[in-house]
């Protein structure tokens, strides 16, 4: 197996909805990356957890609706949710916009996990790209991509 990327880090609020690419080279002669990745935490239960949610739906509702408390509750605690999409010349090879917040994927030409199209992989710079869907707190990362 070989390291073809191995990084960490944060991704704080000023990150919310922006994508971060992070480049990496895939040499000749490999025929399969399987990806790792996670982050954490993924609950936020932070003291003003209902009043952000109870914003969310006042947004979301008609003016005139009244919004019960016990709809706001159901969705505590909150989820931090940051997803991964891979790119090559830029053209998108896959997203997964799962949930979890630990994941493994495989690219391969003839199959690939769900989410990805299998493809033949060609020597190039590639970019693993974490999309920011929801962050409310600081939240670390890690990727990482072998062969």
């Amino acid at each position: 197996m070989k390291t073809l990327l191995k990084t960490e880090g944060r991704i704080g609020k000023e990150d919310l909805h922006t994508h971060i690419r992070i480049p990496f080279e895939i040499p000749e002669g490999i025929d399969e990356i399987t990806v790792h990745y996670s982050y954490a935490p993924k609950k936020y239960f932070g003291e003003d957890a209902f009043s952000l949610a109870y914003a969310a739906f006042k947004r979301s509702y008609p003016s005139d609706e009244p919004i019960q408390k016990a709809v706001v509750e159901r969705e505590l605690p909150l989820n931090n949710h940051i997803t991964f999409s891979l790119e090559k010349d830029g053209v998108l090879l896959g997203t997964a916009h799962r949930h979890s917040p630990d994941n493994v994927f495989k690219i391969a030409e003839k199959e690939a996990s769900y989410g990805f199209y299998p493809q033949k992989l060609t020597p190039g710079t590639y970019f693993a790209v974490l999309s920011v869907h929801a962050v409310l707190e600081t939240v670390e990362y890690s990727l990482e991509v072998i062969s």
